[in-house]
């Protein structure tokens, strides 16, 4: 067992109820948009699932809503759906939702099929 796999494998044992956690609260629309493909990508890449997001109820936002409620999970079923597997918005005791669980596909190693051979010719016109 490598260094890599034994701390994946410790981290594991130790936060069984915790996940990583990104939050976007104070970030623009863009700013947030950029750090979730960042976050999602990196807990991609190292095996981890589930993560948290946290984007705010929005109760300091014009109308009481916030805009990242609607955006981050949009994102999720568009640009995130090669990473996310599922999400489900995380409800408080009113209702409310402030942030989202996002449970990521495994990552699957590159297929060895598509090998090609020295003595393989390839085909260039004449």
């Amino acid at each position: 067992m490598g260094l890599k796999e034994l701390l994946r494998t410790l981290f594991r044992q130790t936060t069984a109820e915790v996940q990583p956690t990104l939050d976007l609260h104070g970030l623009s629309v863009k700013e947030s948009l950029r750090m979730t493909e960042k976050f999602v990508d990196t807990s991609f890449r190292t095996g981890i699932s589930p993560i948290r997001i946290v984007y705010g109820k929005g109760l300091n936002s014009p109308g009481g809503r916030g805009i990242l409620r609607d955006v981050i999970p949009r994102w999720c079923e568009k640009e995130g759906k090669n990473w996310i597997a599922s999400y489900q918005r995380e409800v408080d005791l009113k209702g409310g939702d402030g942030s989202i669980l996002l449970y990521l596909k495994k990552k699957t190693l590159p297929s060895n099929d598509c090998r090609t051979t020295d003595t393989e010719t390839s085909s260039t016109p004449e």
